[in-house]
């Protein structure tokens, strides 16, 4: 623990530090070094792969603003003068990423909107304050400039034309050299992305464009692992590249300049995780930070797909398993935490699972809130909110905030599961995943060992649990002998329903489509509630089965069945 401080205590430094040199590139003595020369002509607008709302787009020019769940009504005011409702709303507004949706407007609506708002960010003082050029923001605003020129520019004034395309590569400039100074992770690579974008988009930007793509490179090799998982482990991550990766990939061939081996084999990796992490309704798997599945964006993602082939099974490096068998997928999360410096995000879910047969997610995780829900985050990061074992009340991995309780899981993981080992055996007529962690070891001397087995034949899912003791006896584990309360929780998706049957020993369950599924375990169960976080409305009541270890015991079998056919 005493080096997981130090660790934390050097990130926060860097960080200072990084704050502290971005903070030195606007000021004002440097802002004239970003603004030399007369702005270049911008050739080419990449594709925005997001889709645009042409309802939010209509709320936007009436002077209706809704960001992260907020809303303000302006009339004549501008968004940039209003005090913000939440720290969210305003960087959703400085980050532009809603202009998009005036792409949807009617008439000349949405161009006319664009250019107000747009001109009333550029010529206000707030434009080089420290908060609105934070290098991850400026990134996302710049993208969104980028990609929205051909609306923002059609009919627009020689006056405009000219500070709009000055501003953007004011921010290009100003986000090479200041970019390093963002979050480790995404936040960077964003900055990394946008910079490359830009220096292709403009006509003269050989000097950009030389270190932005050498930027790129060096963050694409680091940051997206071998089997094309994010080394933030997040699923969510894989999409948000691939809407990014795939336009810039578009841009290099435009501009007939030889793409970076890092690039598209970033792309070529990721790909195939749009399958590996789809359930049977085509939603990701809730871990590690992933929350609601806008399953729009991964059909247009797919559209980009030329294998089309069935998806990879094992996922080593990201620390991820799936398995198919009769139209049911079992999801299961087998890594250790990710580096401290990328798991602001990270989950405490190590061996959690999520099963789904006949197209509905019937076991899931309680995933992460949507923006602006912010008070269930940290629940949402404690193992108490997986499927999986959690020993007296305390998550598998150790927080920064509030040590290892529910509801107090906040900021990086210090530490956790150091020894994650998974073994995968398959047979024609099931495949079987044994995998232990060792996250319980250093404070309750256990290692928590879970075997899942799919059966090819029905899709049925058993599973047992095995609680062992910490210390090794002749290379075999010994059962634990602790007496802390162990839990199994089984957090059911919140289209399924649950009920007890055949006198309380197992427990029906019927999907939307009117099958059902029988839970059975051998030790006693109950039904409780339970909330599904990944939702764009806001957290939706569920329900969870609970079994609890009986004193003397160290193994719970359980398993998803098939209900016969009446």
């Amino acid at each position: 623990m005493i080096g997981a401080k130090l660790r934390l205590s050097s990130l926060a430094a860097r960080q200072s530090g990084r704050r502290a040199l971005a903070r030195l590139y606007i000021s004002p003595l440097l802002r004239w070094r970003f603004g030399r020369g007369d702005p270049e002509k911008l050739l080419l607008a990449p594709q925005d792969l997001r889709a645009s709302d042409p309802t939010r787009a209509a709320e936007i020019v009436s002077g209706r603003y809704t960001f992260a769940g907020k809303t303000i009504n302006l009339n004549e005011v501008s968004p940039f003068v209003v005090t913000p409702p939440s720290p969210v709303w305003r960087e959703t507004l400085l980050g532009f990423t809603w202009l998009r949706h005036l792409r949807a407007a009617d008439g000349t609506a949405g161009r006319t909107a664009a250019r107000r708002l747009i001109g009333e960010f550029v010529r206000s003082s707030l434009r080089f304050q420290p908060e609105v050029l934070e290098p991850v923001l400026t990134a996302r605003r710049l993208l969104s400039w980028i990609s929205q020129s051909p609306l923002v520019l059609d009919g627009a004034d020689r006056g405009f034309h000219r500070a709009f395309v000055r501003s953007i590569a004011w921010q290009a400039r100003y986000l090479l050299q200041a970019g390093s100074a963002s979050a480790d992770g995404m936040p960077r690579l964003t900055c990394a992305i946008a910079t490359a974008q830009a220096s292709l988009c403009f006509s003269d930007k050989v000097n950009l464009r030389r270190p932005a793509t050498r930027w790129l490179a060096a963050e694409l090799g680091r940051q997206v692992l071998s089997d094309g998982v994010h080394i933030s482990r997040n699923p969510q991550a894989v999409i948000d590249l691939l809407l990014d990766l795939l336009p810039l990939r578009q841009s290099f061939a435009a501009r007939n300049v030889l793409a970076p081996p890092e690039l598209l084999g970033a792309i070529d990796r990721m790909m195939p995780m749009l399958r590996f992490f789809r359930h049977a309704d085509g939603a990701f798997g809730a871990f590690n930070g992933m929350g609601y599945t806008q399953t729009h964006l991964i059909a247009t993602l797919l559209a980009y797909d030329d294998a089309r082939g069935k998806p990879v099974q094992n996922a080593p490096h990201g620390g991820y398993q799936r398995v198919e068998g009769n139209g049911a997928v079992l999801l299961v999360d087998t890594g250790r935490p990710p580096p401290l410096a990328v798991s602001h995000n990270a989950h405490a879910g190590t061996l959690s699972f999520e099963f789904s047969a006949d197209n509905f997610r019937i076991v899931v995780n309680c995933g992460a809130p949507a923006q602006g829900r912010e008070n269930w985050r940290h629940l949402a990061r404690s193992t108490g909110a997986h499927s999986t074992a959690i020993v007296n009340d305390t998550s598998s991995s150790v927080f920064a905030e509030g040590a290892r309780k529910p509801g107090m899981a906040g900021r990086v993981i210090l530490s956790g599961p150091r020894t994650v080992t998974v073994k995968r055996e398959t047979t024609p007529a099931a495949i079987a995943i044994t995998a232990s962690h060792d996250g319980y070891e250093g404070e309750f001397g256990l290692i928590h060992q879970r075997e899942l087995t799919l059966s090819q034949i029905t899709g049925a899912l058993e599973g047992r649990d095995s609680f062992l003791d910490g210390k090794s006896h002749d290379g075999k584990r010994a059962p634990w002998k602790g007496t802390q309360p162990v839990l199994l929780r089984f957090h059911l998706h919140p289209a399924v329903a649950a009920r007890p049957a055949n006198g309380d020993t197992q427990i029906v369950l019927t999907l939307p489509n009117g099958k059902e599924w029988l839970f059975l375990a051998d030790v006693p169960f109950t039904l409780a509630e339970t909330a599904h976080l990944a939702n764009p409305e806001g957290p939706r009541r569920s329900t969870q089965i609970v079994t609890a270890l009986p004193p003397g015991e160290n193994t719970i079998s359980w398993a998803f069945l098939p209900a016969e056919p009446v």
